[in-house]
């Protein structure tokens, strides 16, 4: 019942017809509408026989297709109508299991071909001199993939082995990238260029392989052929090949449609099953918008109306879950900000363009590049909290930047766009903004003093031991700089960015943060002000672990000069050890470790100066670590380390930047009501102020 009354729901979308032989319709997806006095013929001894002619339209079950013909049924018998004086329409959902059978398969590549092509949403979009580049090189086989060691031999597609001609990397995204068949992406992009269907017929090989080699019934034996994100990207590949294919001289091949049908059908399939599903990860949003593109694109499948309720429902959670009311993506990383937005404002602009549907959260979207503006460093950069790159960002950082003057402002060094209105700013409850100046600055734009500050515990997702972690810029450089993500890996270096101790943070001695999922939304920023003569923030976290709480506030003076308070409040007596990681390329010139004082310095004269002013209980000592801000980097740098042990530790750190010779030659500390008062004199005599919250 279920599936006549489809059936009819069908009919009234694709056509109106009146059924005469609705008992077929559960068996026959496809029905036709003959014209008034088309002729019926039947095969009598091997030769097409007329035997009726009609006055009035007549519907028919359809079985299949003969050259000029309709084949069909009337009565139980098998007739044929010409293909000119009849009308092909979709009676009932087309299954999986009807695109195994010839006949279906042909009718269905004669209906496909009415369907008018979809904008594409192109997950790597190339320019077209790339695009017929990269294709050339493939026709020749030799593939170029977007990760080390950026090439394959393919010396035949049609006997190469997908299971052992694939060379090992360290690299993850390579055998990620040969999987989601970019190469398929670029020989669509370099046809839609020029016309040439030799790209066309390169691909239908590469689809024909790939689908052999890796059935989907064993999707489970297969990491990277179907890996969560991959099988999201291969499926917008197969989708805008697909209609190319469709509207080109090759669609001839009625068993190659079938092929592509199939494989989207059981791509949905696959996309839709819960234990195949990535919950609150941006992996997941991938798997919705292609399980989206496939229901919406293919409405005429079984199940793309369940489908789409299915992405919707996923969708919209995952949104809701990963980026705030006020547009701040939550998983744990400045790039992704990036890199998301870019990712999901075109899926709108594609649902758009091919009047789609999404869910009401994807307004979310709109303002990301708002808040991104507060997150590029004086030097173009984002800072490396998290999975973030430390490559230099221009405006292409999203598309149609000039619709954001502000971001266009931040990442042009001033050159484009408008001023940011903001010194300091709350973004969201991931991360504080700090920042000296943005324009008629005492020094050049890329010299300005930039603090950041991390916090936020929301789900796995490129998530690091990186709490309350801080990030120091100025005098066009950086100076206090976290670990960075190494890149996608399986090396141990990548292992190593995880822990607590390659971050600007304050942890248990010997311990790890604890990222147990109870402790998830324990760790936030909780407020940040601009005081006038100094910027506030305030973060807070219960990922130290054992029932403590971690708060640390900074205050910056705008003039060079950073107080980093820690104070963590502990249920029983603990060893905490507090780290700041140090930028490639400084070098310690002073140490003394009686007053836990260091500077360290760079060729061009410029210097951190840390100290140490609450020394009870406390050590100091330097040391290295590593950091990668590009991929696959590992470049020694010092690490500064302060120790303090007690219930109620507090750190009270003095950070000063300089490039004038000056240093702090003195310190006190006092407490005024609830505040400490930090009083130093530099090296001048110049004596100045900071108040700090206790």
């Amino acid at each position: 019942m279920k599936r006549i009354l489809l059936a009819l729901v069908l009919i009234g979308a694709w056509g109106s017809v009146t059924p005469t032989d609705s008992a077929h319709a559960a068996t026959y997806p496809f029905h036709i509408r003959s014209v008034p006095n088309a002729i019926v013929y039947e095969m009598k001894n091997g030769k097409l026989t007329k035997v009726a002619t009609y006055s009035t339209t007549k519907r028919y079950a359809a079985i299949s297709t003969s050259g000029w013909y309709y084949v069909a049924l009337s009565g139980g018998k098998k007739v044929y109508i010409k293909k000119s004086q009849a009308k092909l329409l979709l009676a009932d959902a087309i299954t999986r299991s009807n695109l195994t059978s010839s006949g279906i398969a042909r009718l269905t590549h004669e209906y496909m071909r009415q369907m008018a092509p979809h904008a594409p949403y192109e997950y790597e979009r190339l320019t077209e001199a790339k695009a017929i580049d990269y294709a050339n090189r493939a026709l020749r086989g030799d593939w170029s993939i977007p990760s080390n060691p950026y090439q394959l031999s393919v010396r035949n597609i049609d006997t190469f082995d997908w299971h052992g001609d694939i060379p090992s990397s360290s690299s993850n995204s390579y055998p990620f990238q040969i999987h989601y068949l970019t190469v398929l992406n670029q020989l669509t992009q370099a046809y839609n260029a020029t016309g040439d269907t030799a790209y066309l017929k390169y691909g239908m090989r590469i689809v024909k392989s790939w689908t052999k080699a890796h059935p989907v019934a064993n999707y489970k034996q297969y990491r990277w052929p179907y890996n969560d994100h991959g099988t999201s990207v291969r499926t917008f590949h197969l989708l805008n090949f697909w209609d190319a294919y469709k509207s080109s001289s090759l669609y001839k091949d009625t068993s190659f449609t079938g092929l592509m049908l199939r494989t989207i059908h059981e791509h949905g399939t696959l996309l839709a099953t819960s234990s195949f599903y990535k919950y609150e990860h941006n992996h997941g949003v991938f798997q919705d918008m292609a399980l989206t593109a496939i229901a919406q694109t293919f409405p005429q499948f079984d199940q793309s109306a369940r489908w789409k309720t299915i992405a919707d429902n996923r969708l919209d959670k995952q949104i809701r879950h990963s980026i705030t009311s006020d547009a701040v993506h939550l998983e744990h990383s400045p790039g992704y900000q990036a890199y998301m937005y870019h990712v999901l404002d075109r899926f709108v602009i594609w649902a758009d363009d091919n009047r789609f549907t999404l869910p009401s959260s994807m307004n979310r979207v709109e303002y990301m590049p708002k808040q991104l503006t507060y997150m590029v460093k004086p030097n173009g950069t984002l800072p490396i909290f998290g999975d973030t790159s430390g490559a230099r960002r221009t405006t292409s950082i999203i598309p149609h930047i000039d619709d954001f003057p502000q971001l266009a402002y931040a990442v042009s060094g001033g050159k484009e766009g408008s001023r940011p209105p903001l010194k300091a700013k709350k973004i969201s409850t991931q991360y504080s903004f700090m920042r000296e100046y943005w324009s008629a600055p005492p020094r050049a734009f890329n010299q300005a003093t930039q603090v950041m500050m991390t916090a936020g515990y929301h789900s796995n997702a490129h998530k690091h031991a990186d709490d309350l972690s801080i990030d120091l810029y100025g005098l066009g450089r950086d100076f206090i700089i976290e670990t960075g993500r190494y890149g996608y890996t399986n090396r141990p270096e990548r292992q190593r960015v995880f822990g607590v101790d390659a971050h600007n943070t304050v942890h248990r001695d010997a311990s790890n943060l604890d990222l147990n999922t109870s402790m998830r939304e324990k760790s936030k920023i909780v407020t940040v002000k601009n005081l006038g003569p100094s910027l506030l923030a305030m973060g807070e976290s219960k990922l130290i672990g054992k029932g403590a709480t971690h708060r640390r506030t900074l205050v910056y003076d705008k003039a060079q000069t950073l107080i980093v308070y820690d104070r963590i409040s502990s249920p029983t007596q603990e060893k905490f050890v507090q780290r700041f990681h140090l930028a490639e390329g400084l070098k310690l010139l002073r140490s003394s470790m009686a007053t836990q004082n260091v500077v360290y310095g760079d060729s061009n004269g410029r210097t951190i100066q840390l100290m140490q002013l609450n020394l009870k209980n406390s050590s100091m000592r330097n040391s290295t670590s590593f950091v990668a801000v590009e991929d696959y980097e590992w470049k020694p740098r010092p690490q500064v380390i302060s120790y303090n042990t007690g219930k109620d530790v507090r750190y009270l750190t003095l950070i000063r930047l300089d490039q004038s010779k000056t240093t702090i030659r003195s310190a006190s500390v006092k407490v005024s009501g609830s505040n400490y008062i930090v009083t130093y004199t530099l090296s001048n005599k110049e004596t100045r102020q900071i108040s700090v919250p206790m």
